[in-house]
């Protein structure tokens, strides 16, 4: 019964909503019907107006600034006839859609009215989840019982899914020299030469051996290089023990011109404005000499 109760009660506040409704598109229609009036009033008053001024361009006036107002006047009144036209055209079709509404809503309503004369017995079958409100001896329980889940886990026993792996996988590592390459294109890109003259412990350049041997096509040894007082290629960087080799601002920004096969860095084409370090090269030191253990890479235009 109190589901009986509730149903009715919904039903009535659709009812009083839609009637609402419908109370509320009438007043905007008949606002709409009004302007309309109003705009074919102010129509045909600037057409009457048009006509007079018309007529008496016709019959002549022989002084140019009375032809010239006319012909304002005229070219006024063409502007605001065609915004009348306009606003005329946009409320034609607000009516038509209040219309559309309005029926819409009177059949919504002819509908909820069929329904309220719908007797209880149907009015209980419609609205019982399982069609069994007929029977008041028998206990409606929307829910299924914790037996008929336990049933259905024995039946289906669960898969593993494919999706999952037994290994999940382990977030890539960082390098240990990427917070290095991190500082040197941030001081790059702001100018800060004080900022990479406080990441380097020496500026190095290569040994005169090693340039004889590479000018020889000889790629057999490392190359070596040896710290200069200024004016060094490349600059070492220490990195809690491992030592990593950048080149100067300078020589970075020859790499865009020339490559050469030092056996220092190696080069890959990117979209890129400018040479940039992807990877440093790494140096160990040996004999008071810096050998090349590890070739860097450098990303430069392609």
């Amino acid at each position: 019964m109190a589901i009986i109760l509730a149903s009715v009660a919904i039903l009535l506040s659709f009812l009083s909503f839609y009637v609402a409704r419908s109370k509320a598109s009438k007043r905007a229609l008949e606002e709409i019907r009004s302007r309309n009036s109003e705009f074919q009033n102010r129509l045909e008053e600037v057409q009457r107006q048009i006509s007079n001024i018309q007529d008496k361009s016709v019959q002549g006036t022989p002084a140019i600034a009375q032809t010239a107002s006319t012909s304002s006047e005229i070219t006024m009144l063409k502007t605001e006839l065609g915004c009348i036209r306009r606003d005329l055209e946009a409320n034609s079709q607000k009516l038509s859609m209040h219309w559309q509404a309005i029926d819409a809503i009177q059949q919504k309503q002819s509908a909820s009215r069929g329904s309220e004369s719908t007797p209880i017995e149907t009015m209980e079958q419609q609205l019982s989840p399982f069609g069994e409100l007929s029977q008041p001896t028998q206990e409606i329980n929307p829910f299924p019982s914790l037996a008929t889940f336990q049933g259905l886990a024995a039946e289906q026993p669960i898969q593993p899914s494919e999706s999952y792996s037994t290994v999940q996988d382990q977030p890539a590592r960082p390098e240990p020299y990427d917070q290095f390459v991190q500082q040197y294109q941030g001081a790059l890109d702001r100018g800060d030469r004080q900022a990479l003259r406080q990441m380097q412990v020496k500026e190095l350049n290569i040994t005169s051996d090693s340039e004889e041997i590479l000018l020889r096509g000889s790629s057999d040894q490392a190359t070596k290089l040896q710290a200069v007082l200024g004016g060094g290629s490349y600059m070492l960087v220490n990195g809690e023990g491992r030592y990593w080799l950048f080149p100067t601002a300078q020589t970075l920004n020859s790499f865009s011109m020339n490559q050469p096969q030092k056996g220092i860095f190696g080069y890959v084409s990117e979209m890129l404005s400018k040479p940039v370090v992807k990877k440093p090269a790494e140096v160990r030191e040996e004999g008071g000499y810096w050998v090349v253990i590890g070739q860097g890479v450098i990303c430069i235009p392609g």
